[in-house]
């Protein structure tokens, strides 16, 4: 009888084990103050077929389950999620279960896989640090603060800026220092697409696109502007930039809106296309988490007004799947 169960045994253990190791589409932690305690719940969202899945990655209501911005490692399944405490959490991204942690600069709330050299860039609002992402020794750090970061695509350099900050800053890692500024005020996000730079002001609405080839610096205007828009009191805005995210192509860059509506532009020009607006509902759907599908065809959005997060297509704003109380201020794509 045993020796007829164990191929049976070793299918469900088989089963598992690829469970354990898919990643999902999606990755986020929960919704959390600028500063305090948070949650401390991590989300994994799948496109298709359309589901979510919810797990703890530090204790709720201390700050170290407060976080903004998880870095994922695709290639072994790893979620990096820091913290104000001074501490990143790793997590399973096929369980969510936590797999274990190490001590990081303090205030840290945003980090980042860089593929290439295989390092984790952590930020805080006062500085910036890198880990190597086996051992997870420090490699160096750097006093060049702020809450948004990017990367070239061979993860050699990367770029920071914040909502305070009054330039964006280049670093370069082989010579761990920063090399270029641009006097580029206000990021809320950053993302880089082929030779341009985006960064987002959600106070003006305004996309600066610096080339990098040439160091010039095209200023974008947008409807995604609020007159009243205060940074103390951002909840009660009714329009702003919030996340930034690219086509897997490179082609196109997206940005949530707090109207609700997803504005998208040409990464090559640079150029603004327009904006598509996302319904979940009657009222105001304050969109700021935003992650495009490896398809290219679905984004996952949060609609931060009503603690929910929805899958919509790309081409014209038609909502797929509603996740009531699933909300994350960043999503990474895990694919």
């Amino acid at each position: 009888m045993l020796r007829k169960l164990l191929p049976i045994l070793g299918f469900f253990v088989a089963t598992a084990g690829a469970q354990a190791a898919t990643n999902p589409d999606f990755v986020g932690a929960a919704a959390s103050p600028p500063m305090g305690p948070g949650p401390g719940k991590l989300f994994a969202v799948d496109a298709a077929p359309a589901s979510d899945r919810a797990g703890a990655f530090a204790k709720a209501g201390t700050p170290a389950g407060n976080s903004f911005f998880a870095a994922i490692d695709a290639a072994t399944h790893t979620a990096f999620i820091p913290s104000p405490a001074g501490r990143v959490a790793l997590v399973n991204t096929g369980t969510l279960r936590v797999t274990g942690g190490f001590a990081t600069i303090p205030g840290a709330r945003v980090a980042r896989v860089l593929p290439g050299p295989r390092l984790l860039a952590v930020l805080s609002a006062k500085e910036i640090a890198f880990y190597r992402l086996s051992g997870h020794a420090l490699v160096f750090g750097l006093p060049v603060g702020g809450n948004a970061l990017a990367a070239s695509a061979d993860g050699k350099t990367v770029y920071v800026g914040g909502n305070m900050d009054s330039s964006v800053t280049a670093i370069d890692l082989a010579a761990r220092s920063p090399v270029a500024s641009w006097p580029v005020a206000h990021s809320g996000d950053l993302i880089r697409a082929g030779t341009h730079l985006f960064s987002a002001d959600m106070r003006t609405g305004v996309m600066s696109v610096i080339d990098l080839a040439d160091n010039s610096i095209v200023r974008l205007k947008t409807p995604e502007v609020d007159p009243r828009f205060s940074y103390r009191k951002i909840p009660a805005a009714t329009a702003g930039f919030m996340q930034l995210a690219r086509s897997p192509d490179g082609a196109t860059v997206y940005a949530a809106g707090f109207s609700g509506n997803i504005l998208k532009f040409d990464a090559a020009k640079p150029a603004y296309l327009g904006e598509t607006r996302v319904a979940a509902g009657t009222g105001p759907e304050k969109l700021s988490g935003l992650a495009v599908a490896a398809s290219g065809n679905e984004a996952l959005v949060t609609i931060e007004n009503r603690d929910e997060s929805a899958l919509v297509s790309l081409a014209t704003g038609k909502v797929l799947r509603v996740f009531p109380g699933v909300s994350a201020n960043r999503w990474t794509a895990a694919q």
